[in-house]
């Protein structure tokens, strides 16, 4: 029991002592959160961004490990690399709607995960090693920032409601004129660039990685950033992929009851907070301020 306690304690002062490490895997999260939300603003559930983040991850270590190639600029080219790839399998994938595309994208990252099983080039079961500690709070702070401004502007601009139109209702987006299958591979590609990027972070964070370093397990997790966070706003995934990565460090003591634990917590955010913690209106102070006003009136 003092275990628990203790533990339990530990969860509310640990957050101030986060060291370096913990602080990049946590922004490393919270962008892979943030690349599976790309395909969510067209009403796409895609199980495929731990596929992309592989991908990008390799590519991302060959050009730094074995071309010699400029770390930014490898990032550069392998989130290019991954957004490309993701553009390609949208072309197919993404006539697809609701259950059959989230099979689909799933088993795109199974196909993913066995190529790189038996890839030899790129150590195959046996994975890189060596690969040079690159990454840093800088990096992954700066790539945040850039995906928040992003975010934020792409709510208000024209796309961003072209976006907003297709997750609604794709008949009526495409009787107003608005191109849904341009709208949807532009989302889908997109979120590949994030995961692409994020895999090279990761990688170089790591400075080793393996196949089955984004299995199924790794895409659970991704989604569950979402699921938890909010599926509607931008920063739902951050703080859902803040919470899931700093429960993992801090709940040792149930690390046999893991996925146990994250099953619970969906069930309860499924039945009491369907959209996620963070929904449109949580942080919308202007709105609470009026509703209460209406109140006192």
């Amino acid at each position: 029991m003092q275990v628990v306690i203790d533990s339990l304690v530990s969860i509310v002062t640990g957050v101030f002592t986060l060291g370096e490490a913990e602080l990049i895997t946590i922004w490393i999260n919270m962008i892979m959160g943030l690349s599976r939300f790309f395909p969510m603003t067209v009403g796409q559930l895609s199980f495929g961004q731990a596929g992309f983040m592989s991908i990008g991850a390799h590519i991302a270590v060959v050009l730094t490990l074995y071309a010699g190639v400029w770390f930014p600029v490898a990032l550069l080219l392998a989130g290019i690399g991954t957004g490309c790839i993701g553009f390609l399998v949208g072309v197919p994938v993404l006539r697809l709607r609701g259950l059959l595309l989230a099979l689909m994208t799933f088993a795109f990252g199974q196909v993913v995960e066995v190529f790189f099983l038996n890839f030899k080039p790129t150590g195959a079961a046996e994975g890189i090693k060596g690969i040079f500690p690159y990454t840093d709070l800088w990096y992954v702070y700066g790539f945040v920032v850039l995906l928040v401004i992003f975010l934020a502007r792409l709510r208000h601009s024209r796309m961003g409601r072209a976006f907003e139109a297709v997750k609604l209702d794709e008949t009526a987006a495409e009787a107003m004129g608005v191109n849904v299958t341009r709208a949807k591979l532009i989302a889908f590609a997109t979120g590949a660039f994030v995961a692409g990027v994020g895999g090279g972070l990761y990688a170089h964070h790591a400075v080793f990685i393996q196949y089955d370093n984004f299995d199924f397990k790794r895409g659970v997790d991704i989604a569950m950033y979402m699921v938890l966070g909010g599926m509607d706003v931008f920063y739902g995934p951050l703080l859902g992929a803040f919470i899931i990565t700093y429960l993992s460090t801090a709940l040792q003591f149930l690390a046999d009851w893991r996925w146990e634990v994250w099953g619970i917590i969906v069930i309860l955010v499924m039945i009491f907070r369907p959209q996620g913690i963070l929904g449109r209106d949580t942080l919308n102070v202007r709105r609470w301020w009026r509703a209460r006003e209406a109140t006192a009136a």
